[in-house]
């Protein structure tokens, strides 16, 4: 029961505090993967879909959702123990990232994975891409479990919503 509550008043709290237009589609400046296995696979095909959607660098960030492996050293973890009771999350690296509003997030996770839906839920992201068909993804692309097919037919996708 306090698990349930502390996810609904850190929801509650993380959606006044993001940024609110995310309605429409300029260029992509930055890109959030979040992530729940070290697939080196999709960090490689990330690392291609950056340059061909022309986003730099430093734009991209990686969350990893749950517990394992990281993929690179400076992803951000979070787990609902990140939560504080009152809702507050302890991250602040975490709050950084929700609250400049990413343009792109991309969840290549497991379908249930409960910190991914529910960073998809509070972070406005501009075009939301996940592998599986839920409420919170603009886009979702069944690649067989291959990254390389995922990033290609996305990147088809964000090259039409920009215009290309």
């Amino acid at each position: 029961m306090l698990e349930s509550y502390k996810i609904y008043l850190a929801k509650k709290r993380l959606k006044a505090v993001a940024p609110k237009d995310a309605s429409v589609v300029p260029e992509f400046k930055n890109l959030l993967l979040l992530y729940d296995s070290p697939n080196e696979g999709i960090l490689d095909s990330m690392t291609g879909l950056i340059k061909k959607v022309g986003i730099p660098e430093e734009g991209f960030q990686i969350i990893h959702c749950g517990t394992g492996e990281k993929i690179r050293e400076e992803a951000i973890v979070f787990q609902f123990k990140d939560i504080a009771y009152n809702g507050k999350l302890k991250n602040q690296a975490l709050m950084d990232i929700i609250q400049s509003g990413p343009d792109l997030v991309i969840s290549y996770t497991e379908k249930n994975n409960p910190e991914a839906l529910f960073l998809r839920e509070v972070i406005p992201a501009r075009v939301k891409a996940g592998r599986f068909e839920e409420k919170e993804v603009n886009l979702s692309i069944n690649d067989g479990n291959r990254p390389e097919v995922f990033t290609e037919e996305l990147t088809k996708y964000l090259k039409i919503l920009k215009g290309e």
